[in-house]
């Protein structure tokens, strides 16, 4: 017996089990059974699954400017609201983050400083925050209007800007 034959006889189980349930069904259960069964296996996986807004929320612009003050106050709601599951320097590793699921399955928070989050616009994250998706809460309630912009501008600081990497490398860290 090689290692790959106990996975085999697990799936071939698993097979058997729903052959068996679709073949002592009733046809219309047995397509309800077979759908489910073939949207399962094809279902995007939690972790990296798109977060679509609607377009308008994208346009948005941020009327807060991004100086120290609006960076302060956004670091300080951060820490109260996003920290435990996003972590210090946002990188999906808070202290809750390993006990979050969705529909049952473990997820990981986003990693606010990946280089990427900068494809996003400032009404995208704006939108995130204000919505949430579970088990991300809506902060809608809990920060006002303002505050969350500030919170956009504060999570601008934990990604890395291309542009800065692009000088980093010209240049070197010697800036």
């Amino acid at each position: 017996m090689n290692a790959k034959e106990p996975a085999m006889k697990t799936n071939s189980f698993s097979n058997a089990r729903i052959t068996h349930a679709l073949t002592s069904a009733s046809p219309v259960t047995a397509l309800v059974l077979g759908l489910l069964a073939a949207v399962a296996q094809n279902a995007p996986k939690t972790e990296g699954e798109a977060w679509t807004i609607p377009a308008r929320a994208a346009r948005k612009q941020n009327p807060i400017p991004t100086d120290e003050n609006s960076l302060a106050q956004g670091k300080e709601l951060f820490v109260a609201g996003c920290l435990p599951c996003h972590g210090p320097a946002g990188k999906g590793d808070g202290p809750v983050a390993g006990t979050l699921e969705r529909n049952g399955v473990p997820v990981r928070p986003g990693d606010l400083s990946n280089a990427k989050l900068w494809e996003q616009t400032d009404g995208t994250l704006f939108w995130k925050i204000s919505e949430g998706k579970s088990p991300m809460p809506s902060f809608q309630e809990a920060f006002s209007e303002e505050q969350r912009w500030q919170i956009v501008n504060f999570v601008r600081t934990l990604a890395p800007h291309e542009r800065d990497k692009n000088q980093k490398a010209k240049f070197g860290d010697k800036q």
